[in-house]
Parts: structure tokens; C-alpha cells; sequence
């Protein structure tokens, strides 16, 4: 096992020194839900007796809100180390864009050339490249040595052992089933707030989108293991959980009943069997409300949603919940229904429109972010205007905009690209213009008031301030008055009333009484 000591004795006199940890660097491409797969992975790597870094300065996860467009708290590096001094190279892969792609083709070749100096490395790939590409990826890269897929994080402790035992390339790729693990050995970055994956897979049809193909049709995690799991995590001093799926509100968790089943697990649901009968499944809404009930947990976060899942029954949640987070994404792709209806993304502009209008009223001062793509297949000029116009009148507090990239197997790879690059860059800078004025302007409107905080770390520049995350999940740094006499200074995970006086760029300025 490696990491286990090494028996210590006398060899010609010297002792035997305990056996070095094998080293793993792990770098994280992609989205939240990579990221909690990352954190499986290390655990469990780390439980097998490895010692388990990561380069922070090639970390490469997608900013916190963004990919599957996750709120929570910004990620945190394992470590720091060169790719030279490792045992073992790890890249959870992303392919949602060919950008994301590119850079791992990139490091693959440079560590072939490392391995030439460094023969017994392991390289090994995860995620949804190794999902989308398979065994051509052994071809390409003579010098990779592993790949796992999404479903087979569990078995990658022994697969790098066999790697290490044959020096032979190894690939496990399971083709069905989910791929969540839920575990007590994952390595999370932080301690009070965590990512809780409870489905994956999509089972709509956008024809940009690679998820179906890398991730599978919809599986939901009974809501059973859910809600054990949020307990256990609020139990550990997790304050702040944020809910994954790539399509997170299309969740239907099945009821396993047994005897003594907790209630909670089993509630009214009017999609439940009929003349009476208990529910076999939980919808989103309802899995909401019961972990609103978890004692210890302050705020629950979940992304990403897609409009057609986006109810009714959804806000009213929301509204009346207040650990909800008061942040709701909703990517909307593109402001023109010509657009829309080629990219299959089954609303119109009109019908977004009123359900942004609608999760105003009642929730107030929510924000609302979204994503929007730019260059799309066949998008004319008057389509990029048309997605400028529902900018401004939405007015989205922040959006996540990329250029087109045709993914290969996707539906939309039929279609012509036929929006040049130039095109594209300069409808891409038109959209980030016009965010940057939007967003600052929303900003400015809250100046004065007094808002919650969840305060993620204290300023390593001066430690009067702290950084945190308001109820909208907004960047605030706010200094902190002297406590009370008796009363415990402010700490990462404390949820604070601060003021809101002044804006440096996208973040907050702010003061609190402590």
C-alpha cells in the first residue's frame, strides 16, 4: 500500500527509513461537479496512503458560478508542487468547450516530455474527456497511463496500484449507473461549506451541449442518501451546502420505504401514486424544504437550473425559505427565439422573461444571473441585438458569456459554423461591455444597505477585515468593529450583518458591528 511505514531494523548498521508517501498532483478542469469529484478522488487517494497536492497556479476549475454555475465558496488549492516531483499526474478533464480540451492536450504533451526524464510517472485522466474520447485518447498519447471515468472514481486507488504492478495502460469506463459518490473519506477544501451533488446527466436536448453524451441521461440520488448526507455534513460543522446537477431542478428522488423510515423523507408529493398511496418520488421543491429543516445548516445553494424546470412550485419555495439563497441562475443562452429554437432550448424569450418577472415579485431583490453564448450557429445580426436588448431589460446581475465552440457528437455539430471567429469575438466583446456597465449599475442600487454575510476567510492584508459572501452570493471585504466584551470574534463560517458602502469593481466594500 503505498504510504504504509516501512519496517525500521538494522541493515549494516543503518536503520531502514520509513517508506516515502507516493505523491499524486491533482489539477481540476471543468465545473463544480468535477471539482466535488476531485475531492472524492483525493480522499480516497489519500485514505490508500498517498500524499495528495495540487498546483495552484495551473488550477484550472471554472470560477465558483460558472460551468454548472455553482454558488458557494471560492475553491481552494490542496497544495502546491511541480509536475516534476510527482508520483502520479491526475487531470479531471472537462469538455463542454474545446478551449477546456485544448489545455489538457497541452499539459498531456508536456508531461510526455517529463516523462521521458521521469519514466516511472503515472499519468492518469478523469472526467467527461475520458467519457467523450475513450481508448483514442491511449492512441494519441502513448505516455497517459490511466483513464477512470465519472462512474469509476471508486476503483481509482487500485487502478493506479495496477498501473504501477504492469506498467501497462489501464481504462475503466463504466457505460451506466451514477456517478456520485457520497463518502466520509473525501478531501473538501474548506469546512463549512461543501458541494452536494444529488443528480447527473440531462435528458433535454440543446444541441450545443456535450453533458448528455459525457454524462448520461438524468439519475437522481434517492432522496433517502440526500438528506442522510446533508445531516451527516451539517453534523461535521457544515454550514453552507450548494446542490449539483447539471440540471439540478429536474431532481426526482425515489422513496425507499422501510420501517421506521424518517418522515421527512416522505411527503406529500402530487406527483405521487394515487387513491391515497404513499409517494415514490420527491420533486426538487420538496427536497428543498425538507433540508431547510437540517439544524446547523444556514444556507443551501443549488445550481444549475434550466427554464423548463424552473416552477412555480420552485419560487414559492424559494420565497418562503429563507436559507435559500437569495441567487438564482438561470441560463437563458440567447436573447432571440430564431436562436432559441435551433439550439432546442424549449422556451422562448417571452416566457423567460416572465419567469424572471415572476421570481421578482416574489422573492424581492434576488438576483438573477445567467449564461449567454455568443456566435451560435446561423446567429445574424439582428439575433446578437436581439440577445443585447433582453440584457437590458433583464438586467442580470452578472452572466457567464462564451464564444460558440462546435462540440464534436453533439447535435449542433450538423449544423454549419458559420459565424467567423472575428465575428464572434467581437459579439462576445459587446455582450461583456454591456455586463460590466449592467452589473455595476445593479451594485451601486444596494449601496447602504445592511445585508448577510457568510464570511469565508479573514484579509491576509489586514486583519481588522474579512472576506465573505452576501445572501445573493456577491463578493464582499468589510472590516469588523472590536466584539463585545464576552462575545466571540467573527470567524470563517459565521454569518454576519454587514453594510454595504462603497464597490471595488464587482466586490463590495463594506463595515460590520461585529
Amino acid at each position: 500500500m503505498p504510504g504504509e511505514a516501512g519496517e525500521r531494523g538494522e541493515k549494516g548498521g543503518r536503520s531502514v527509513p520509513e517508506q516515502k508517501k507516493l505523491r499524486c498532483l491533482l489539477q481540476t478542469f471543468g465545473c463544480q461537479m468535477n471539482e466535488y469529484d476531485s475531492e472524492v478522488a483525493a480522499g480516497l487517494l489519500e485514505a490508500a496512503g498517498y500524499k495528495i497536492v495540487q498546483n495552484s497556479k495551473t488550477s484550472s476549475v471554472i470560477p465558483a458560478k460558472a460551468g454548472i454555475q455553482s454558488s458557494g465558496s471560492p475553491i481552494k488549492a490542496f497544495g502546491d508542487d511541480k509536475e516534476e516531483n510527482a508520483d502520479v499526474y491526475l487531470m479531471n478533464t472537462c469538455s463542454v468547450r474545446e478551449h477546456a480540451e485544448d489545455r489538457v492536450y497541452g499539459r498531456l504533451g508536456m508531461l510526455g516530455k517529463i516523462k521521458r526524464e521521469n519514466p516511472n510517472l503515472i499519468v492518469g485522466l478523469m472526467g467527461c474527456m475520458v467519457e467523450e474520447h475513450r481508448e483514442k485518447l491511449f492512441k494519441r498519447f502513448p505516455s497517459l497511463d490511466l483513464m477512470i471515468g465519472t462512474r469509476n472514481i471508486k476503483e481509482l486507488p487500485a487502478l493506479i496500484d495496477e498501473v504501477r504492478r504492469s506498467r501497462k495502460q489501464v481504462a475503466q469506463i463504466k457505460q451506466d449507473g451514477i456517478s456520485i459518490e457520497y463518502t466520509d473519506q473525501i478531501k473538501r477544501r474548506g469546512t463549512f461549506h461543501a458541494w452536494l451533488p444529488i443528480m447527473t446527466g440531462c435528458d433535454k436536448v440543446c444541441t450545443y451541449c456535450i453533458v448528455p453524451k459525457t454524462r448520461g441521461s438524468e439519475v437522481s440520488m434517492p432522496v433517502r442518501e440526500v438528506y442522510r448526507e446533508a445531516s451527516r455534513l451539517a453534523s461535521e460543522g457544515v454550514k453552507w451546502i450548494t446542490l449539483l446537477g447539471q440540471n439540478v431542478n429536474s431532481y426526482r428522488g425515489d422513496v425507499v420505504q422501510t420501517v421506521g423510515a424518517d418522515p421527512r423523507v416522505r411527503p406529500e408529493s402530487k406527483h405521487g401514486p394515487a387513491h391515497g398511496s404513499a409517494p415514490t418520488s420527491v420533486s426538487f421543491p420538496q427536497l428543498l424544504e425538507m433540508l431547510c429543516e437540517i439544524e446547523g445548516l444556514d444556507r443551501i445553494s443549488f445550481t444549475t437550473s434550466h427554464p423548463s424546470d424552473a416552477t412555480e412550485e420552485l419560487f414559492q419555495v424559494i420565497a418562503r425559505n429563507s436559507k435559500i439563497s437569495r441567487r438564482f441562475h438561470l441560463p437563458l443562452q440567447s436573447g432571440s427565439n430564431r436562436v432559441l429554437k435551433r439550439m432546442k432550448r424549449l422556451h422562448t424569450i417571452e416566457h423567460y422573461r416572465a419567469q424572471i418577472d415572476r421570481l421578482r415579485s416574489l422573492v424581492p431583490g434576488i438576483s438573477v444571473t445567467t449564461d449567454l453564448i455568443s456566435g451560435f450557429s446561423g446567429e445574424t445580426a439582428e439575433d446578437h441585438q436581439a440577445t443585447l436588448e433582453a440584457m437590458r431589460q433583464i438586467r442580470f446581475d452578472s452572466a457567464f458569456m462564451y464564444k460558440y465552440s462546435l462540440r464534436p457528437g453533439t447535435p449542433a455539430a450538423k449544423l454549419k459554423d458559420d459565424v467567423t471567429p472575428q465575428v464572434k469575438a467581437a459579439r462576445h466583446a459587446e455582450l461583456l461591455a454591456l455586463q460590466k456597465t449592467i452589473t455595476r449599475e445593479n451594485r451601486e442600487l444596494n449601496f447602504g444597505k445592511t445585508v448577510t454575510v457568510c464570511v469565508e476567510e479573514r484579509s491576509s492584508r489586514d486583519p481588522r477585515r474579512f472576506i465573505g459572501r452576501t445572501d445573493q452570493d456577491q463578493k464582499m471585504v468589510f472590516e469588523v468593529g472590536a466584539p463585545l466584551v464576552g462575545a466571540r470574534a467573527c470567524e470563517p463560517g459565521d454569518f454576519v450583518r454587514a453594510r454595504i458602502t462603497g464597490l471595488v469593481h464587482e466586490t463590495y466594500v463594506g463595515e460590520s458591528p461585529g
